[in-house]
């Protein structure tokens, strides 16, 4: 009586856990993970402009920051999709440490050096691949490390 009881209790338990975690991650969408890979290689490229004058590329990282602010719209508005409307929010938050900041540094100080550049094409990489990775998870279990990470070695 007590191990039916249990097992009644644990299998509850499990679906209460699992209804949870739906609650914060919404379905797979291939527009997502799309807006998601596009929009990086396109962020990287514009990143490694940085050593030139921000007003000569300023065209170009507004459409990033238009891109960036679409992507984000489109996750906001899947239901149930918490963690990737975080994740896009982290990633052009101006006073984060990710895209927003890099921009808004660049235009106060019109050229950055080449340090500078590569440690942030690194850190907006990683943030890319984390929000493309939980996208990919949404469809399919994907082991998805980034390159910093201790795991990998």
């Amino acid at each position: 009586m007590i191990q039916d009881y249990r097992m009644k209790f644990y299998a509850l338990f499990m679906l209460l856990a699992l209804a949870g975690c739906n609650a914060l991650i919404g379905p797979h969408s291939p527009t997502a993970y799309e807006n998601a890979t596009s929009l990086k290689a396109e962020v990287l490229v514009t990143l490694g402009k940085a050593n030139t004058p921000y007003s000569d590329n300023e065209a170009e990282v507004e459409e990033i920051k238009l891109k960036a602010e679409k992507a984000y719209e489109y996750v906001k508005g899947i239901p149930t999709n918490q963690f990737s409307t975080k994740q896009w929010e982290n990633l052009k938050d101006p006073n984060g440490d990710l895209l927003g900041k890099f921009f808004k540094r660049w235009k106060e100080r019109s050229t950055l050096s080449d340090t500078l550049i590569e440690e942030y094409k690194k850190l907006a990489s990683d943030a890319f691949d984390e929000i493309i990775c939980l996208e990919a998870n949404k469809k399919e279990a994907t082991e998805c490390i980034a390159e910093g990470d201790s795991k990998n070695g």
